[in-house]
C-alpha cells in the first residue's frame, strides 16, 4: 500500500500537517491548557482561602493578646482597690451584725435600726443590700450622709428619703419654735465585698 502522502504535493503536505496540528492542538493541547488554567486558578482561590484565614488567626491572635492584657491591668487595678470593698461575707448575719455595729458608729444620734434590704434577683454573691431607719435633726443627718460619703470601703446609698417626723401637739402654741424639727430618715444602702465568701 502506497503512502498517501507520497502522491501529494510539497504545499498539500504542509496543509495536512497544519491541519493535523491545529486539530491535535483543538482536541488535545488546548482541553488539558484549559483544565490546567481551571486546576491553577482553584489552587489559587484556594491558597487565597488560606492566606485570608491566616490574617484572621493572627488578628485573633492579637486581640487575644490585647485581650489578656488589658485583663492583667483590671486585675491590678482591682487589687489596688481592695480597700474599696469590705471583706468577704463569711457569714451574712455576722457582716449585719458589724454593719449594724458600723452605721452606729456613723450616726450615733439618729437611733438607726438596720435591716436586711430586699435583695433582687441580679444580686452578686460579694453584694449585701441594708434597709436603715433612724430620727434626728437635720445637722446630724447631714453629718451621718457625709460620713457614709467619705468611708472607706465603699457604702454606695441606693435611695435616701426624709420626712418631719409627726407629733400631737398638746395645747395650741402660737409662739414659734426655734428648735430644728425632727426628721425621720429611711434609706437603702448597699455595700460590695471582695471575692472569696460564701
Amino acid at each position: 500500500m502506497k503512502n498517501p502522502l507520497a502522491k501529494m504535493s510539497r504545499r498539500e503536505r504542509l496543509y495536512v500537517m497544519a491541519g493535523g496540528a491545529v486539530l491535535f492542538f483543538g482536541l488535545v493541547v488546548y482541553p488539558v491548557t484549559k483544565k490546567v488554567a481551571a486546576f491553577r486558578a482553584e489552587q489559587f482561590e484556594l491558597l487565597q482561602d488560606e492566606l485570608q484565614l491566616l490574617e484572621n488567626l493572627y488578628t485573633f491572635e492579637l486581640d487575644a493578646w490585647t485581650i489578656e492584657e488589658e485583663h492583667e491591668k483590671m486585675v491590678a487595678a482591682l487589687r489596688k482597690a481592695d480597700d474599696l470593698f469590705f471583706p468577704p461575707i463569711e457569714n451574712r448575719i455576722l457582716t449585719q451584725t458589724a454593719m449594724t455595729k458600723l452605721l452606729n458608729e456613723l450616726g450615733p444620734d439618729l437611733s438607726l435600726e438596720t435591716t436586711a434590704g430586699r435583695s433582687s434577683i441580679g444580686d452578686a454573691a460579694n453584694q449585701m443590700n441594708l434597709q436603715i431607719k433612724g430620727e434626728g435633726r437635720y445637722p446630724e443627718i447631714l453629718k451621718f450622709i457625709y460620713r457614709l460619703e467619705t468611708y472607706r470601703p465603699l457604702i454606695l446609698v441606693d435611695s435616701i428619703s426624709l420626712a418631719e417626723r409627726r407629733t400631737r401637739r398638746r395645747r395650741r402654741d402660737t409662739s414659734t419654735d426655734a428648735s430644728e424639727p425632727q426628721l425621720t430618715l429611711n434609706m437603702s444602702i448597699k455595700i460590695i465585698c471582695q471575692a472569696g465568701g460564701e
